[in-house]
């Protein structure tokens, strides 16, 4: 099996999206297992596959200059803003059959890495979810979700073939709040003090690089699963699918109303 890390630096909204559909697909046709880390060009909503366009504010994410971009797995809005993204695309048989099972063994990693940084790290004890906040992924962490001092730090969800997954991540070093009320119009005062009790950007605990981050991340990874990721790239055929795949992820058709594989909810 190939374990490739792949470091694909600072990308457009549609083409982060389209590198990690391209992963997972061709996972299908040769299986592989790929830790990728990326940025965004430009601070970025995503919103769940099935999420309604309605929470979201469009003309307030033109007024600040933010990207925004439907999402292929399922789940709640992320403000893309001063973190790192992880995506992870493994065989199904790797990691478990059940989303939650596998979404575990990714946590680990994850956990693993971040305790290598001195934080430290627990599993969600329970699921919540406040109604006035159900449109933001970082307003309810998951059981298998990670947290520091009960306030969650990574929000994750999950894309399936029937062979192949892909779970893809925000870690904010630090979350605009104010921000991501204005886009995600949460006008209360409480539901924004809620908010801001129940999520926490990385930096609110240590001072921290995104290449710190990402050197801590690698080598959790490779302790719980026991391999080491070979640095690589894009192949020919992932590239060339990615390019074709990016055309669909900035269109009108897929961002207002999307038909994609088999989304799964957001893990986070």
């Amino acid at each position: 099996m190939l374990w490739r890390l792949l470091n694909t630096g600072v990308g457009t909204a549609p083409w982060n999206m389209a590198v990690d559909e391209a992963l997972l697909l061709s996972c299908d046709a040769q299986p592989h297992i790929t830790l990728r880390f990326y940025r965004w060009e430009l601070p970025t909503l995503s919103l769940g596959y099935f999420q309604d366009l309605s929470e979201i504010d469009i003309e307030e994410c033109a007024r600040r200059g933010f990207a925004w971009i439907r999402r292929p797995t399922g789940g709640r809005a992320v403000l893309h803003k001063n973190e790192l993204t992880y995506s992870f695309v493994a065989p199904i048989a790797f990691l478990g059959e059940s989303v939650s099972r596998s979404h575990e063994q990714i946590s680990r990693a994850l956990a693993l890495g971040l305790q290598r940084l001195g934080l430290r790290v627990e599993f969600a004890q329970h699921r919540e979810r406040e109604r006035d906040l159900s449109a933001v992924c970082f307003a309810a962490p998951a059981s298998v979700e990670l947290t520091i001092q009960n306030k969650k730090i990574i929000g994750s969800a999950q894309m399936r073939t029937k062979k192949s997954l892909l779970q893809h991540g925000s870690i904010p070093l630090s979350i605009d709040f104010e921000a991501l009320a204005a886009v995600l119009r949460i006008s209360d005062p409480l539901a924004l003090r809620l908010l801001r009790q129940k999520a926490v950007g990385l930096g609110e605990f240590r001072e921290l690089s995104q290449e710190e981050l990402h050197a801590a991340l690698l080598t959790g990874f490779e302790e719980r699963f026991g391999q080491r990721f070979a640095p690589s790239s894009l192949n020919a055929d992932e590239r060339a699918l990615a390019e074709e795949l990016c055309e669909k992820y900035a269109t009108r058709e897929w961002n207002w109303r999307a038909s994609s594989p088999n989304p799964q909810g957001c893990s986070g």
